[in-house]
């Protein structure tokens, strides 16, 4: 039996169609896709002023904004919260964490999991969340002030801006925010360590040079035990030791001191860092620890590296000339900033320490592997 010619042809005709709709299809779903797909896509890691947005951070966390004035970020931590990103210099913050709830905020007020967020300098995040990672910060034309002004904004967003304030000498409410105290006794330490590295070189022409005595007060007071109630109480402590980095701020706007950012200081600085992250990564790792305990090293850990984070970019800022010619390091610097990042993304709902060949997460070992890789940079960059 014969088959109509039309018929065939009517066929081919169809298919043909059909083909062509299924092609066009599928391009302008890529098309559509594409600009979606593209914010998980890798970043340049060569970052800029003013490009990308910044991370967020845990609860307590400070973030800063991307001008003169750097802020604090609040570090991630227990209950579940709303979040969400706010422009610069706005604060924000998140409900407080509580042991066993679900894990913590991230950078810029990441409360929305849960935990509290902080403001940048100025009073706003200058981390809203983004496309292209980390956001570089505008940096006073005098030397040092965009530095301390951050530390400022640091320490005043875990004594002033986070609900309840400083938590490890809470006796009572203090003991139901184990994972905020321990983000708080994180940043405290690094804030610690980079006010002996401001005091001890920084700022001083060399060893012949004499200390600033704003920086040894702020220095002594920083010094005191974190969970002191009274005589005198933390807060009161590190509230004066901040007045004494303000007094030294005034004095390097009026010239009377001096911040000096050259190479050898920006290796001290490095080494500070590098040697605080190989303790914190010893924690991360060893093993075992009590499921009670994982968290309290997973956020003592975030808080540290919100610091680091906060400051290295500043640091990137004010040192990009000498990373560019007598170091030639600015790519290592910028790979530092996005693994920090990475870390202040870190949201997890509840911290849980798995097998590392089972099926639920290890969150120490997580947050370990970004830290190991900024730990290898930096002593890197220390020995140049």
């Amino acid at each position: 039996m014969r088959v109509p010619v039309d018929w065939v042809s009517g066929s081919n005709r169809v298919r043909g169609r059909r083909g062509w709709i299924g092609l066009t299809a599928a391009v302008a779903a890529m098309l559509i896709w594409s600009p979606f797909g593209s914010v998980h896509a890798l970043q340049q890691h060569t970052l800029a002023p003013g490009q990308g947005a910044g991370s967020q951070a845990p609860e307590g966390g400070t973030h800063l904004p991307a001008q003169p004035s750097p802020s604090s970020l609040g570090p991630q931590a227990g209950a579940s919260e709303a979040h969400a990103p706010a422009p610069a210099q706005d604060v924000h913050k998140a409900a407080e964490p509580q042991k066993g709830a679900p894990g913590a905020a991230a950078p810029s007020l990441e409360a929305g999991k849960s935990a509290e967020h902080a403001a940048p300098a100025g009073g706003g995040h200058g981390e809203a969340k983004g496309e292209h990672g980390p956001l570089l910060p505008e940096v006073s034309p005098i030397p040092g002030v965009t530095f301390v002004e951050t530390m400022i904004k640091i320490m005043e967003y875990e004594l002033d801006g986070r609900f309840l304030g400083w938590r490890p000498n809470d006796m009572i409410l203090g003991k139901m925010t184990d994972n905020v105290n321990n983000y708080q006794l994180g940043v405290l330490e690094a804030i610690r360590f980079t006010t002996f590295r401001l005091k001890d070189s920084l700022t001083r022409m060399g060893d012949a040079d004499s200390y600033d005595p704003d920086l040894e007060q702020a220095l002594n007071l920083f010094m005191n035990r974190a969970t002191l109630f009274w005589f005198p109480s933390a807060e009161t402590a590190y509230g004066e030791a901040v007045q004494h980095l303000k007094r030294f701020v005034t004095k390097l706007k009026a010239g009377q001191r001096s911040f000096y950012p050259r190479v050898d200081n920006f290796r001290l600085l490095m080494t500070t860092y590098k040697d605080l992250l190989g303790n914190v990564n010893r924690s991360l790792i060893m093993s075992p620890v009590s499921w009670f305990k994982v968290d309290d090293s997973f956020y003592y850990a975030k808080g540290m590296a919100h610091v680091y984070y906060e400051l290295l970019r500043v640091v990137r800022v004010m040192y990009e000339s000498q990373l560019k010619s007598t170091l030639n390091a600015l790519e290592l610097v910028d790979e530092i900033i996005h693994e920090l990042y990475r870390v202040e993304q870190m949201d997890p709902w509840i911290i849980l320490d798995s097998d590392l060949d089972g099926i639920f997460a290890n969150h120490r070992a997580n947050l370990n592997a970004p830290l190991s890789e900024v730990t290898h940079i930096l002593s890197t960059l220390s020995s140049f």
